[in-house]
């Protein structure tokens, strides 16, 4: 998106985000999430009082994705948010200098929060037997695409003979058991409800195709911001990354927060895979996506992933 696209974007802001009133007075410090639990940490650092007990007098604003999180930082709406680094490697390509101050939830193999699912009865096996049939992924040229179409890659599919579409995760499941889709990207909760309901069942884990640990979003802010308010940017990556060490340990507490943004049934919150929270960047964990998105035309041209972090 050109810079002009996000400015314009910045009135519509209003109307899709819903801010929460700041804290006690401290450091001022304006902060954009989004409701799901691997983008949730800034909802546990305020509820919990750690963005508090760093000094900050935060002021936290809930957008529907991580595109107007990136507007919303663009236009100075908000100071720091949560992006994916396939939306911020595209950004700064076209003019929009972010960094990362501080890593956000991760895709960890050993606690898979996502999956490519099929059916509970589709005879769907392997990735040739997609052909001929449609998909479904959260976004188009997001990470959920780029995992998807690598898998189909690398098992033997023709990518050109399947139909990629977008759909969100909650409508995933029920397209699946009515035969509208023949796989589709589901993230938790969505996964939890529509695997207790007996529609899907796991065809793979695709992001293990990027990687058994990396980043998958992180905080990030304007690279501008972040040379005059070097000091607070990084007082509030410490935060963050006390924030991940609370949410790793805490769980059943984290649920209470989640569940307060998200409405999430409290059920489902308890069989839930819940993600996993870095508490420190390095150009690794992000370096894997960057060259997968490069090979596979989501980016066009190669962005070093030093470059993308603030140091």
């Amino acid at each position: 998106m050109q810079r002009a696209g996000f400015l314009a974007a910045a009135p519509l802001l209003a109307a899709t985000a819903a801010a929460a009133v700041a804290q006690t007075p401290g450091i001022p410090i304006r902060v954009g999430a989004t409701p799901n639990d691997g983008f949730a940490e800034a909802y546990y650092g305020h509820d919990a009082g750690i963005f508090a007990k760093a000094g900050f007098a935060d002021e936290l604003t809930s957008f529907s994705n991580g595109a107007q999180v990136s507007t919303g930082v663009a236009s100075g709406a908000i100071d720091v948010g949560i992006s994916s680094v396939i939306t911020l490697a595209n950004a700064t390509l076209r003019g929009l200098p972010f960094v990362y101050i501080a890593a956000g939830g991760l895709w960890a193999t050993n606690a898979p929060t996502l999956a490519l699912c099929v059916a509970a009865d589709s005879p769907i096996r392997t990735a040739k037997d997609l052909e001929g049939k449609t998909v479904s992924v959260s976004g188009i040229k997001d990470i959920t695409h780029l995992a998807t179409i690598a898998y189909l890659g690398n098992n033997g599919a023709d990518i050109t003979k399947i139909n990629i579409i977008e759909m969100p995760f909650s409508e995933a499941g029920a397209a699946l058991k009515r035969g509208a889709i023949a796989a589709g990207i589901i993230s938790e909760p969505s996964f939890t409800v529509a695997m207790d309901a007996g529609q899907i069942r796991v065809m793979t884990h695709p992001f293990d195709v990027i990687g058994k640990n990396y980043m998958v979003g992180g905080w990030f802010t304007t690279l501008d911001w972040y040379r005059k308010n070097t000091a607070t940017a990084k007082r509030f990556a410490a935060a963050m990354y006390d924030t991940a060490r609370w949410a790793n340990a805490n769980h059943d507490k984290s649920a209470v927060i989640l569940q307060k943004y998200t409405k999430i049934d409290s059920a489902v919150m308890g069989k839930m895979v819940r993600a996993t929270y870095a508490e420190a960047l390095t150009p690794a964990m992000i370096e894997g996506t960057l060259q997968l998105a490069l090979r596979e035309k989501f980016i066009d041209r190669p962005v070093p992933a030093i470059d993308m972090i603030a140091h």
